[in-house]
């Protein structure tokens, strides 16, 4: 188990993976993401639909929500890996698993680490200076709301935070005006 989640920023939030316990923890409290892509293959199943054919029923504008859906993208996913290995939807989403599980791995092999984004897509070498750490794995999501900037007593410098996390540029954890420290905390919410 993961004692701690280092999520870090780059335009957007993503959880840094350094080794293949943490990835193995990641697909354990991860498990769920699947749900909605088997309820919809179920659902269509249930009214004797193939997936082929319960998408081009659909009106043309209804079709190109659906490709954006992400349990929809899961669930294509999980189809083509099924055909692939010649099982199951089931396996299909194992064998999705044991797929990502192995690129994930490869890149911290390759780069030291893999960052994964909130829909499970990955990168590396990514270049970072805002960070936090969580107990729990949740992605940061921030609002304005959820700024605030601090002085303290007597000093002259403000420090903004964020949720849980202290507000960083670089080095910098401090600035000379609240708005300069508020501004540099607006710059990492969700709008």
């Amino acid at each position: 188990m993961t004692e701690e989640y280092l999520f870090v920023y780059d335009g957007g939030w993503l959880l840094k993976l350094t080794t293949a316990e943490q990835i193995i923890d990641y697909f354990k409290k991860t498990d769920s993401r699947y749900e909605g892509a088997l309820e919809m293959y179920m659902r269509w199943k249930q009214e004797g639909k193939s997936f082929e054919d319960a998408i081009m029923e659909l009106p043309l504008t209804e079709r190109i929500e659906l490709m954006q859906n992400r349990d929809f993208k899961y669930l294509q996913c999980a189809i083509i890996q099924a055909r692939k290995i010649g099982g199951t939807i089931i396996d299909g989403f194992r064998s999705l698993n044991m797929e990502m599980g192995a690129a994930y791995l490869e890149t911290i092999r390759e780069h030291g680490a893999v960052y994964i984004n909130p829909a499970g897509g990955k990168t590396f070498d990514v270049e970072y200076t805002q960070f936090c750490r969580r107990k729990e794995l949740v992605f940061p999501e921030y609002k304005r709301e959820d700024i605030r900037v601090k002085q303290f007593k007597g000093g002259q410098h403000w420090y903004a935070y964020i949720g849980d996390t202290q507000v960083r540029c670089g080095e910098q954890l401090k600035w000379n005006t609240h708005d300069a420290a508020f501004e540099a905390a607006a710059a990492l919410v969700n709008v």
